[in-house]
């Protein structure tokens, strides 16, 4: 095997390897509700409804491009239509949660969340982060009680 051959699969062979290892890829629910489906057309079953800043996991794409199948917090999946997605950061709240005035564990109680309920991120300050939901309240919780996402990655 000569030279160029031997490096063109150690490139092919990095490639391959850096793909499988890639970033996971996010996006975050863009309308008031949104269904999830069975499968990738309108006409499937709607498996469960997600809210305003819902995280999601893109897992795959269908082969007309319409319809993402996607993956949330507790790893339920199913398929969502494009045009809920959003590249607007969201955050779940993992368990109830309280939302802080300030970003400390000292700081008054804002509000408390369920499970599940969503937020979209403002900032970060060391563990905390920035939040605010879709009536536009805002506040601090702790980054290991929530998952989802700071940046989008396509």
């Amino acid at each position: 095997m000569n030279s160029i051959t031997k490096a063109a699969a150690v490139l092919a062979v990095l490639l391959i390897a850096s793909n499988a290892f890639a970033a996971a890829k996010y996006a975050s629910i863009g309308v008031t509700v949104g269904n999830i489906r069975s499968c990738a057309s309108a006409k499937c079953a709607i498996k469960f409804k997600v809210w305003k800043y819902t995280p999601v996991e893109m897992l795959s794409i269908s082969k007309d491009k319409t319809w993402v199948e996607v993956r949330d917090f507790e790893g339920f999946k199913g398929w969502a239509h494009k045009s809920i997605l959003s590249e607007t950061p969201g955050m779940s709240a993992k368990s109830d949660a309280n939302v802080r005035a300030e970003p400390s564990a000292d700081a008054p109680v804002a509000w408390t969340v369920d499970k599940g309920y969503s937020f979209k991120f403002l900032k970060k300050q060391g563990a905390w982060l920035q939040v605010t939901d879709d009536a536009g309240t805002s506040g601090w919780i702790n980054q290991s009680v929530v998952w989802g996402f700071t940046e989008y990655k396509k």
